[in-house]
């Protein structure tokens, strides 16, 4: 039996976050932990943002070690194995340092890490994870993400599991929410697509939009272990 014990009210809780900006894809994810940063501030949370060239795997481990987060959010690129940081440098890899996930809430936004990785982690002691089985995708019409009105449905449903997650909500609780916000832009999209005054250039755009947010919502996964 594994028991859990209460942390001090006077110790802050942490969240480490990381994120970079190498590529047009990635930079999105970026931005859209400023969000999530200040959710955490004003929960009085403690957060380790490591970004751009400090997004790499010894700082990972020195801020686990040193701040021991509850939460370890992580925005990049990924496959089945690992999680990436600065210029595609894997940060967390299955089966090689998984173990810095044990008795941590892990939310990943990479492709393909909800596979081998988070079940590594989970058989580790990972206490939740939640992230994507398969590609992660990203539309976008705009060159700044503060104005792309199309990524900010994207931005909706992995910040949605984010806030639950940093207020104490459950993983499931966390999918769920997400599933919610894709299942709810996707049909926001599909009355435009049916819309008969939508131009043949509109609906294509749109149908490929609501093929990616389909898809999201279909590779999300979750983990998760009872510490009761």
């Amino acid at each position: 039996m594994v028991i859990k014990t209460k942390q001090s009210p006077l110790i802050k809780e942490s969240i480490l976050i990381g994120r970079c900006s190498c590529d047009k894809v990635v930079r999105y994810p970026f931005y859209w932990s400023e969000e999530i940063i200040d959710e955490a501030n004003k929960l009085g949370m403690n957060v380790i943002d490591l970004k751009k060239e400090n997004f790499i795997e010894q700082n990972i481990l020195k801020h686990l070690n040193k701040h021991n987060p509850r939460y370890v959010f992580l925005n990049g690129h990924g496959d089945d194995f690992s999680a990436m940081g600065f210029n595609k440098s894997p940060v967390l890899t299955a089966n090689k340092n998984d173990y810095l996930l044990i008795g941590r809430i892990a939310h990943i936004i990479s492709c393909k890490t909800g596979n081998f990785l988070a079940l590594c982690a989970m058989d580790k002691g990972c206490e939740a994870y939640l992230g994507y089985k398969d590609n992660f995708y990203i539309w976008f019409i705009e060159e700044d993400p503060k104005k792309d009105v199309i990524a900010i449905m994207f931005q909706e449903a992995v910040n949605t599991a984010s806030r639950v997650l940093i207020n104490g909500g459950s993983v499931k609780e966390a999918f769920e929410k997400s599933q919610e916000a894709y299942e709810r832009r996707i049909n926001e999209c599909k009355e435009k697509y049916f819309d008969p005054a939508c131009s043949d250039e509109i609906r294509d755009i749109t149908g490929r939009i609501i093929n990616a947010l389909i898809l999201n919502k279909k590779n999300q996964v979750y983990f998760s272990i009872d510490l009761a």
